[in-house]
């Protein structure tokens, strides 16, 4: 029943606008050159001007990405990675670390989580 109505509905919009079309046509055709000049003229004008305020946007949209995306790699905890060496030899144990280092480094924060590979 709705694909009845929408084939329906597209007929007679078509229908409009062939009739809408030739009505403007007639009427487009009994205008003087200058006026049509001035009219192109205007379409023109308001058509061109629209690509600088699309670059404006273009340029925004980009710089808000730019901004989001640089943002949620700040938010991301910034860990050094940690590499074993099986059958090394281990350091001797620091009892302090220097506090210039950041938090994170320190164990001060969010403990880490590690992923054992290939297991013997």
């Amino acid at each position: 029943m709705k694909e009845r109505f929408f084939t329906f509905l597209g007929l007679v919009g078509g229908l409009f606008a062939i009739v809408a079309g030739a009505l403007i046509g007639q009427r487009v055709a009994e205008l003087s050159n200058e006026t049509l000049s001035l009219a192109g003229g205007m379409l023109f004008g308001c058509a061109v001007g629209m690509v600088p305020v699309a670059l404006i946007l273009a340029v925004g949209w980009f710089a808000l990405k730019w901004r989001e995306a640089g943002a949620s790699r700040h938010t991301q905890v910034q860990q050094p990675p940690v590499i074993i060496v099986a059958g090394g030899q281990a350091l001797p144990y620091q009892p302090s670390l220097p506090a210039a280092l950041p938090a994170e480094w320190r164990g001060e924060a969010a403990r880490r989580t590690f992923t054992v590979i290939g297991e013997d």
